[in-house]
């Protein structure tokens, strides 16, 4: 499952391009893809790689149904190829216990932790090939999903972020000032 824009930022063409990998392997894989906006040209560029018949293409999706549909995926994919921002989709997969497989980028590292399963940014057949392994291994998968859900209500529930930020205030105010004198 994926779940978020649309975008060449985003990588959905490289997830497209994976799943063709991932397709010669196993027969059996379904891709759902939740996000806007863009649609039309991702389902068209499924069709060109001869995806169409297993790729769900579901347009925007109301928030609070997401969890709905992310429940009917074994495996979650963030093929973000940008570097330098936040990725909101990973909480929504770990809290759902999905085990996730993205580009190794220091964003995905910040959230996922050592129990996300990275692959090189923009390598097609590395992407396919972690994919095929967790659905492979559904057991492996699942016990990495609900250590991601461990890791998601650790870290990043609001009381533990407040606790973060309040810390920070403290270092903060702690620090002397530079460039004053006594």
């Amino acid at each position: 499952v994926y779940l978020g824009l649309l975008a060449e930022y985003q990588g959905i063409d490289l997830l497209l391009q994976a799943a063709v990998h991932l397709l010669e392997a196993r027969s059996d894989v379904a891709l759902l893809i939740m996000g806007f906006p863009n649609v039309e040209l991702y389902q068209e560029m499924a069709e060109q790689l001869g995806l169409a018949e297993h790729v769900t293409f579901t347009g925007r999706i109301p928030y609070e149904e997401a969890p709905s549909y992310l429940a009917l995926g074994d495996v979650a994919v963030a093929p973000k190829i940008s570097a330098t921002e936040g990725s909101g989709k990973l909480l929504n997969y770990m809290a759902m216990g999905l085990p996730v497989v993205a580009f190794d980028t220091p964003v995905s590292r910040e959230y996922l932790g050592e129990r996300g399963v990275y692959v090189p940014p923009g390598d097609t057949l590395a992407l396919a090939e972690a994919l095929e392994t967790l659905l492979d291994d559904p057991r492996g998968g699942m016990a990495l999903g609900q250590q991601l859900r461990e890791r998601a209500t650790h870290y990043y529930l609001w009381p533990e972020a407040g606790k973060k930020i309040l810390q920070i205030y403290r270092e903060i105010c702690q620090e002397p000032r530079r460039g004053t004198s006594a």
